[in-house]
């Protein structure tokens, strides 16, 4: 071995064990990476059950435009960006206070790609491990496993605040916010949404729409999650998540939910009562359809908005 190369070699091993190099790639690893060819990583119910631990257990309830909601946020944007995700926070007045979206995106991903949404928000009085720190947990945890993967490129994750209903009744706020500022062209190219709420506590796993927009996403999630084996049930849901407001500006939305359950907004929705196992069904659920999203499946979406 040169000796310039071995040089290079033990600064490098050096480096790595300081911590000094950073664990994700490089801005221009979609496009050169070796990494960039290779299949998603694996989906850990490891990974993501920590993430449900500090979001339902040490935050607890995060209601939203309270200090709670904003430390759930904080954290969503702290672990994107340490696997290597660029961030943007998107903040916004609701109840007398101050939500926020925490928009998230691989380095040189499409502009207009399928959305990959969850809420960080709770009711008041519930720490909200499957409504919603399941979702939250489980976009962390696509996002380590698309982390410089060619399949990155066609999703933007994104963490919504103020899903749940305010003191004047009106829900789904983050989610209204992100899609009007998304402005007419963007309302027109961003191929198509999944919201992942509530999707560790029952089964079969349900897709659906809320019965406004195209159901062109959430029917080739449905067909996808079938074929590949998955216990899914198609339905026409109501609006009642934040898909509702993709679906109502035209975006064609989907809806994964693992059904109605008794501590459904309640103190009772806690870690304990929530199933680790549907928990990892879900998240591969979702690691299944991402693995699929190509861009022709992106202009099929596209053709349906």
């Amino acid at each position: 071995m040169a000796r310039r190369a071995l040089l290079a070699l033990l600064v490098g091993l050096l480096m790595l064990e300081a911590g000094a190099i950073p664990a994700a790639p490089p801005p221009e690893a979609l496009s050169s990476s070796a990494a960039a060819g290779r299949g998603i990583r694996p989906f850990s119910v490891y990974y993501a059950m920590r993430h449900v631990r500090r979001l339902a257990g040490r935050i607890g309830p995060r209601v939203t435009g309270t200090d709670a909601e904003t430390r759930a946020a904080r954290y969503f944007r702290r672990r994107l960006r340490d696997k290597g995700y660029v961030t943007n926070v998107q903040r916004f007045e609701v109840d007398g206070g101050s939500s926020r979206n925490v928009v998230a995106w691989w380095p040189g991903a499409r502009r207009y790609p399928v959305v990959l949404g969850a809420h960080m928000d709770t009711v008041a009085g519930a720490p909200g491990a499957n409504d919603n720190a399941s979702g939250v947990a489980i976009l962390i945890d696509i996002a380590r496993a698309l982390a410089g993967r060619k399949h990155a490129r066609n999703v933007r994750l994104v963490a919504f605040g103020s899903e749940e209903s305010g003191s004047n009744g009106i829900h789904h706020v983050g989610s209204n916010v992100f899609v009007k500022r998304l402005g007419k062209k963007g309302r027109r190219r961003v191929a198509g949404m999944v919201s992942v709420d509530m999707v560790a506590d029952g089964r079969p796993l349900i897709i659906g729409t809320a019965g406004i927009g195209h159901p062109v996403v959430a029917r080739t999630l449905y067909r996808r999650l079938k074929r590949a084996g998955f216990d899914v049930v198609y339905r026409t849901i109501c609006d009642c998540s934040d898909n509702g407001p993709f679906e109502l500006a035209g975006i064609p939305g989907a809806f994964m939910w693992s059904g109605t359950e008794p501590n459904y907004h309640d103190p009772s929705d806690t870690v304990k009562n929530m199933s680790r196992r549907d928990l990892r069904r879900s998240g591969r659920a979702v690691r299944r359809f991402v693995r699929g999203l190509d861009i022709k499946t992106l202009r099929q979406f596209r053709a349906q908005g």
